[in-house]
């Protein structure tokens, strides 16, 4: 029954927004130049989504996020495993890995461009960075509160570290690893677009097209491209929530969800 009341009440929501926003926009409370109507906005969104509009720089974007969470995944997640599972050499590099996380990724924009070069490659790690970083720790803090006794009995059956990472330290750290997945889905999404904007390698882009258009003062566009990039933040994070009730079935709360 949670899972018919969610979409209504998300439902709920947006209509209670679009009502207010009707409401400022239809009694002039609102500057159109800072606030236009829905239908305007409406408008340019049926305009902007075709092959040769904003759907170029969604896929762009959405191919840059891709390549940030495969990269964030591929190695968070292993050394997340290892780190959790070997305490004392993670103790020993806890804080610089905090110190690590302390600091922004735009910061190190500069570094990326040395490493990686000018181009799509500097942007995809400027986004995979902190990608990284969170799937990491949220894998190891899953790792380190792993039932000691599943793990004592797999060495007890003789398997080797790869059978008990894979088959026992990952599952028991999978709800920590979907966590840091979300969150890092999340921050890769926001440092794509502002890459896009403000670095200005790249001409394609969700971002590049909401800082092009707010230039030139399309600011129903400019709308457009934003409700463009909130709903792809919604899809991912609908993605992982899937993928919760899928993988995470075994857990209590997962099947009380369902």
């Amino acid at each position: 029954m949670a899972i018919s009341r969610s979409p209504l009440r998300a439902l709920a929501t947006f209509a209670c927004i679009l009502i207010i926003w009707f409401g400022l926009t239809a009694g002039k409370f609102v500057d159109p130049i800072i606030l236009p109507t829905p239908l305007s906005v409406a408008g340019a969104l049926v305009e902007l989504l075709t092959p040769s509009g904003l759907l170029i720089d969604l896929v762009a974007t959405l191919l840059r996020l891709l390549m940030a969470l495969v990269i964030a995944t591929a190695f968070g997640i292993p050394f997340g495993l290892w780190l959790g599972y070997h305490e004392r050499i993670y103790a020993a590099i806890e804080g610089p890995l905090h110190a690590m996380r302390s600091v922004p990724p735009t910061a190190l924009f500069p570094l990326f461009l040395i490493l990686v070069g000018v181009g799509q490659g500097s942007l995809v790690a400027m986004a995979a960075y902190p990608a990284l970083l969170v799937i990491l720790i949220n894998t190891i803090s899953g790792a380190r509160l792993a039932n000691r006794r599943r793990l004592q009995q797999a060495k007890i059956l003789g398997l080797g570290a790869w059978a008990t990472g894979t088959q026992v330290l990952f599952w028991e750290a999978l709800p920590h690893i979907l966590a840091g997945i979300r969150i890092a889905a999340g921050y890769g999404l926001a440092l794509s677009i502002a890459g896009e904007m403000f670095i200005g390698i790249s001409e394609n882009g969700l971002g590049r097209k909401i800082y092009d258009f707010q230039s030139a003062y399309r600011i129903p566009e400019t709308y457009a491209a934003i409700l463009v990039t909130g709903s792809v933040g919604i899809t991912l994070n609908q993605l992982v929530t899937v993928a919760e009730r899928r993988l995470l079935r075994w857990l209590p709360m997962a099947s009380h969800e369902q």
